[in-house]
């Protein structure tokens, strides 16, 4: 018994590993055959024409080949169903000729059967034949009934014949009659009709690939054009554009759609390249003037104490413009990726107008600084950006207004907003230059130098300010009569 219990253990032991091995076997076969099938689809390339005639094709090709069945199956049913109503009536035939008198009639029964087609043969009580009109006796079948007790009639195909029996109760008599036809016509009807049907759809899938293949090369012939101009274009040429003339459906919006992008690339482009040469150029003359005055202080401003003192002051103020401009540059940067940061809090703008027109008033004593409306509103935003923008709308006021015109900085609430607005009595802006305004480095005066104290970013900083709050900046300003600047704040 132990012994027995031990070979049943080892054989158990066996039996698992050999299942063991067959898994990790076919885990091993499956890992590889999924990385061959990944390289493979990785190397091998299909066009969109190929990918899409071939899934018409097969789509085609596979309702085409359910219509063939089902037109062959049922012309097969159709004809083994005539087949059959033919023999019922035949068999009804046969059964009135039995049954006018005692004796079978060969006779008619043999010229019926040659007529018609067909194997007639007679059986007696005890089921042995009586006649028969078939010259093969060795197709003759035992008779099966459906229902033996009442007769019913049985219908059996065989290969190549369909077969009818049935139980005919006579006055003296009792006999069995099977009846068979052979079904060689029928097939070759229905061989005939699966030649036709393959033939016409071999040729209909092949008449499909070549003229779907060449509607959709035409179809797709857009896509060629986008990618040849796609590749034509670089950074150096940003003109070129996709021909939508002679498309009408999906393409040509896709086209569209890249032409709108490339458009938004060359503006894009073309503004970082003024950007960055504006920025250029608004470093080298700190620079250049840096340098200046190094080198005279190299030559002779040891010795000489003014040109020392010059050219120290000099560059100082050079050095804070520079790393004015910087700090202006980094803030664009951060703005532009999105990374500066809000430290928002609740304050009351009043306070903070309060606050500028003071500052204000402290620093310039040239021109007539009021406010007289100022009402109490609290906002949700981060106070020092919001004061850093006002400071900029403030010092274009003071810059652009000659001594004596007059200054207004207001506040009140309108819709659930906080509504502030700097007006000036200065010398206004063109309606030329109105829209470019808050272009980085955009100057209204081309004239101008840097001796005006202006690298044209204070303007675009201030309007993302604004926008990253959630506001609203409008600009109204006529040549010679002043600039009003109105700023809409969410309260």
């Amino acid at each position: 018994m132990r012994k027995t219990n031990k070979h049943g253990k080892i054989i158990k032991l066996i039996i698992t590993l050999f299942a063991q091995g067959l898994k990790i076997t076919a885990l091993i076969i499956s890992r590889v055959l999924k990385a061959l099938f990944k390289g493979f689809s990785k190397r091998l390339r299909f066009s969109i024409t190929f990918k899409t005639a071939s899934f018409y094709t097969v789509i085609f090709s596979t309702i085409l080949f359910v219509f063939s069945i089902a037109l062959i199956s049922s012309f097969g049913f159709f004809l083994l169903y005539e087949s059959r109503n033919s023999l019922a009536n035949s068999a009804k035939v046969t059964l009135s000729f039995v049954s006018e008198g005692t004796g079978i009639p060969e006779v008619r029964i043999k010229k019926y059967a040659d007529i018609e087609g067909i194997n007639i043969t007679l059986f007696n009580k005890q089921r042995g034949i009586t006649y028969t009109t078939a010259a093969d006796k060795t197709k003759i079948k035992d008779i099966v009934l459906k229902d033996e007790a009442g007769g019913g009639v049985r219908t059996s195909i065989t290969i190549g014949d369909i077969y009818l029996n049935m139980k005919a109760d006579l006055s003296d008599e009792v006999y069995y009659i099977q009846l068979f036809k052979p079904l060689a016509r029928g097939i070759a009807y229905l061989s005939v009709l699966a030649s036709a049907v393959t033939i016409s759809f071999i040729l209909a899938v092949l008449l499909t690939v070549m003229v779907g293949s060449r509607t959709l090369k035409r179809m797709l012939k857009p896509i060629g054009d986008m990618i040849k101009t796609a590749r034509s274009i670089s950074a150096k040429d940003l003109r070129t554009r996709l021909n939508v003339v002679d498309s009408h459906d999906e393409l040509k919006e896709l086209a569209e759609t890249f032409n709108d992008m490339l458009d938004r690339i060359q503006t894009s482009y073309e503004q970082q390249d003024r950007f960055v040469s504006d920025a250029s150029h608004e470093l080298r003359t700190p620079i250049s003037v840096i340098q200046g005055y190094a080198s005279l202080l190299q030559r002779w401003g040891k010795e000489d104490k003014e040109v020392l003192e010059e050219s120290v002051s000099a560059i100082k103020n050079e050095a804070d413009s520079m790393k004015n401009l910087v700090e202006n540059l980094l803030f664009l940067a951060r703005a532009d990726k999105n990374t500066q940061k809000l430290e928002k809090s609740r304050f009351s703008v009043n306070e903070l107008v309060d606050e500028v027109l003071k500052e204000t008033k402290m620093i310039d004593t040239t021109h007539k600084i009021t406010g007289e409306i100022n009402n109490t509103i609290t906002v949700d935003a981060d106070r020092g950006l919001i004061k850093q923008a006002l400071r900029v709308f403030v010092d274009n006021s003071i810059k652009y207004t000659p001594a004596g015109g007059a200054i207004k900085i207001e506040s009140w609430l309108k819709d659930n907003k906080a509504v502030i607005t700097i007006e000036d009595t200065g010398i206004g802006i063109s309606r030329e230059d109105l829209p470019f305004i808050f272009n980085r480095f955009y100057k209204c005066d081309k004239s101008r130098t840097r001796e005006g104290g202006s690298s044209g970013l204070g303007l675009a900083i201030a309007k993302l300010i604004i926008e990253k709050h959630k506001g609203t900046i409008t600009v109204e300003s006529v040549l010679a009569r002043g600039t009003k600047v109105i700023i809409n704040l969410p309260s």
